[in-house]
């Protein structure tokens, strides 16, 4: 079976080239308004439970710590959203040139690189629980 594409029309060309843009600016408002208010996240259960990092320990301070810019204490609590964040530029880099008619593939999309990808995290979930160098450190 054949799918044929439509061609993009200018208006969504145009709102796929502003799409970054708008979520920069929506993800630095939510997290002012949370970290600005003092509203409480809840805490890692399986922390609280086993007192073990799981895979998320400390995303949410490394997406504040993105969002505001500082890059190197992002990859000190999580490599997660950092990793996820070049994934999703990736993405969009070949959304953006579907949109202009050029049909490109990374090797995003290669099931290698996805086990690839699940592999390391449980690698790094494990270390992080050996290694105290590598658990997420509290700023807030």
């Amino acid at each position: 079976m054949v799918f044929i594409i439509k061609p993009y029309k200018n208006y969504q060309k145009i709102l796929i080239f502003l799409l970054p843009f708008i979520s920069l600016l929506g993800a630095y408002a939510i997290s002012m308004y949370i970290f600005t208010n003092n509203i409480t996240l809840p805490k890692c259960y399986l922390y609280e439970l086993t007192g073990l990092y799981c895979p998320g320990c400390g995303c949410t301070r490394a997406v504040y710590a993105l969002v505001h810019g500082d890059i190197l204490l992002s990859l000190r609590e999580n490599v997660l959203p950092v990793m996820m964040l070049v994934v999703l530029s990736i993405l969009y880099i070949e959304l953006l040139f579907r949109a202009f008619g050029k049909r490109v593939r990374s090797i995003i999309r290669n099931k290698y690189f996805m086990w690839g990808v699940m592999i390391f995290f449980a690698v790094y979930t494990i270390l992080r629980n050996i290694f105290p160098v590598l658990a997420p450190v509290d700023i807030m």
